[in-house]
Formats: structure tokens, C-alpha cells, sequence
């Protein structure tokens, strides 16, 4: 039976390989109403400068690696009764509808779809993947990316019989982002799936995951998300390969202290995580906040947000610390790092004033 390594052996076309168990680049519906019940939009549901200061940078650096050594000891020494064992498997049946989502704009389409194979051929060998859809969630505007992007994907759906299953699809208009993306989907589609798995355009998961994912949520009626630990993978770069050894050598370690600290009180981190579609689109949608940027605009860490709006409605939120075969691709310069961190620090200078909304659990 052909394995996830397999898989993407056999599709090296797609700039993929796996080698000593660690990936590496080879060669370097109708129309919906948008309108929720009642005829309002998700997100009117609500409640209602770009410079560094170096000293807060070294404090809060300070202040995070303490928090991560915390999290490390506590996931050698933590009582196992408080960190839930999640890996009891169950046998081959019939799972409910589970949509794969993939939300793109302007990706590398080869590499997206390469990824997207992988997961299909891992999938196919639960003998679990008609219980799973494919969606390409595309936002992508420039036009000689979107056609290749339609054309792998049609690519796709010969190569591995996947009419019915594999879809694709781009929007008119890239309204708020990721997170736009998302509503738009749960609004047209979501009401033919029970859950949906979310992944960036570099996440790679392993069949068996998926469907242990879903096997838990079934498990688990009043958990609404269900977060996995992505490994860090693919990357050449001296400071990439640092960060993707630092994660291997004591990630597990630090999720499992994560664990111990958050309990049902988790967080999302926007990819390789399950969700429950029904309580997203009811409780989930997300505003434009005025004013102007940073604090202002469309919420950029809109992944924490949603995970604190879902305990707020009373629902749990699980990181599943000890599920392997999650994986992402990280940055892989020091610049691109930044660039990714200066996006986040925007979104935690949004968050402050969820701070003072009313309703939102504290750990």
C-alpha cells in the first residue's frame, strides 16, 4: 500500500520529496444567499503607525522564552491526568462529511497542488476518503496564476478520478482576506459538511491524522476545534533548517506544556486544525474595524479571535498535542520571518481592544 512518502515520491513533479522522514524541495454550487438567518451577515454579528520600539521587542523576546521554557518543563514533568490522551483508535467506518479547505492567493499552484495529491493518495489509504472533500479556496487576482491554477486542478481531478470530490473554485471579490474566504465557503457550502479541516497552501497532513481528527470531534460533541501541532519541514536555508531542529527537538515538549496551561481553553493557529462548521458560522464572523491601520481594517490574527469568540459561546477548543503527521513550511529567511511577524504584531495590537469586550474567557 503506497505510503504519504510514496505519494509524493511519485509526484516530484509537484518540487516535493521525502527523505530519512523529513520533506525537502526537490532541486532547491449556485449562487447562495450571503445572508445568514434572518437576513443578516455573518459578520455584523458582533460586539461592538508601523514603527518598532526596540525595548519592547528584547522584553517581550525575554517574556516569550519564558513562557516557552515553562511550557517545556511542564510537558516533561505535567501530571498526565491533565494533558488528555487524544490517540485511542477506532476502526475503519463511515465518518461524517468533512470538507478539506485550502484557501490560496497567488501561491505557487505547483507546489499547492503536489501537497494537495500527497494528502489524496495518504487519504486514499485509510480507505476513509469518500467520507472527505477537496475545496481550493482561491483568491488569487492575477490571471496567469489563476488559469494555472485551473488548469492543475482539473490536472488533479483526471489524475485521480476526483470528480465530486475535488473542487475549486475563485472568488469574484477578495472581501476580508483569509478569513472572507472562509465565511464564503461556510455560507454557500458549509451546510453539506459537518466539519471542515483547514490548511495553509504549504501544510502537508497525513491521511491517518484526518481521519483521527474527525474520530475525536466525534468523540467529543462540545469541542468545536480541534488545533494539531504542525512540524516545520521543507526548508534549506541555515535559519530555517535552525528553526525546523528546534522544533524537533523539543516541540512535542513544548505542546505538551501548551496543553497542560490551556486545556479546553486552546487556540487556533489559522491551519491544520478541525473545525465544527455550524458554530463557526454562528458564532465566528468577523467585522471590518474602524479606523485606520494598525488598529483598524480587517483583522489580520483573525485565528485567535475566532477561537476566543467560540469559548465565549461556551464551546471547547483543543489542542491535540499528541497527533504526528501534521507538517508546514515556515519562512525561510530572517526578512521573510519578519515580514510574517510584523502581519501578527499588527493583529495582537487589534486584539487589545477585544480586551476590553465584554464576555471572553481568561485562563
Amino acid at each position: 500500500m503506497e505510503t504519504l512518502h510514496d505519494a509524493i515520491l511519485s509526484i516530484q513533479s509537484g518540487g516535493i520529496y521525502f527523505a530519512a522522514g523529513n520533506v525537502f524541495p526537490a532541486g532547491a454550487a449556485d449562487d447562495a444567499d450571503r445572508n445568514g438567518p434572518n437576513g443578516q451577515r455573518i459578520s455584523d454579528r458582533w460586539p461592538q503607525s508601523d514603527g518598532t520600539n526596540p525595548v519592547a521587542a528584547v522584553r517581550n523576546s525575554v517574556l516569550l522564552d519564558l513562557h516557552v521554557v515553562l511550557d517545556c518543563v511542564h510537558g516533561l514533568f505535567c501530571d498526565s491526568k491533565r494533558s488528555r490522551p487524544l490517540g485511542d483508535r477506532a476502526p475503519a467506518t463511515p465518518l461524517p462529511r468533512t470538507a478539506i479547505l485550502m484557501p490560496i492567493y497567488n501561491e505557487d499552484s505547483e507546489r499547492v497542488f503536489a501537497g494537495l495529491r500527497a494528502i489524496h493518495r495518504s487519504l486514499a489509504d485509510t480507505g476513509q476518503l469518500s467520507d472527505f472533500d477537496f475545496c481550493v479556496l482561491s483568491d488569487t487576482r492575477d490571471p496567469e496564476v489563476w488559469v494555472e491554477e485551473e488548469l492543475r486542478w482539473q490536472d488533479m481531478v483526471r489524475a485521480l478520478d476526483g470528480k465530486g470530490h475535488v473542487f475549486y473554485r475563485n472568488r469574484p471579490e477578495n472581501i476580508s482576506r483569509k478569513s472572507g474566504n472562509l465565511e464564503d465557503f461556510c455560507i454557500r457550502w458549509g451546510g453539506h459538511y459537518r466539519y471542515m479541516i483547514v490548511l495553509d497552501a504549504d501544510s502537508i497532513m497525513k491521511g491517518e491524522t484526518l481521519v483521527e481528527m474527525v474520530r475525536i470531534m466525534e468523540r467529543h460533541p462540545r469541542v468545536a476545534l480541534l488545533q494539531t501541532p504542525p512540524v516545520p519541514i521543507n526548508r534549506v536555508s541555515l535559519f530555517a533548517r535552525i528553526l525546523q531542529f528546534a522544533g524537533s527537538l523539543y516541540g512535542r515538549m513544548f505542546t505538551t506544556g501548551l496543553n497542560y496551561w490551556q486545556l479546553g481553553e486552546s487556540n487556533y493557529w489559522g491551519h491544520n486544525a478541525i473545525l465544527r462548521v455550524q458554530p463557526f458560522l454562528d458564532h465566528c464572523g468577523l467585522p471590518k474595524l474602524p479606523g485606520r491601520e494598525p488598529f483598524g481594517g480587517d483583522i489580520l490574527s483573525h485565528d485567535f479571535v475566532e477561537a476566543a469568540l467560540l469559548r465565549r459561546a461556551g464551546w471547547a477548543v483543543w489542542l491535540a498535542y499528541n497527533l504526528e503527521g501534521s507538517y508546514e513550511e515556515i519562512p525561510p529567511t530572517l526578512i521573510d520571518y519578519a515580514k510574517r511577524d510584523r502581519r501578527w504584531c499588527q493583529g495582537n495590537l487589534q486584539h487589545l481592544r477585544l480586551a476590553l469586550s465584554q464576555g471572553f474567557n481568561t485562563l
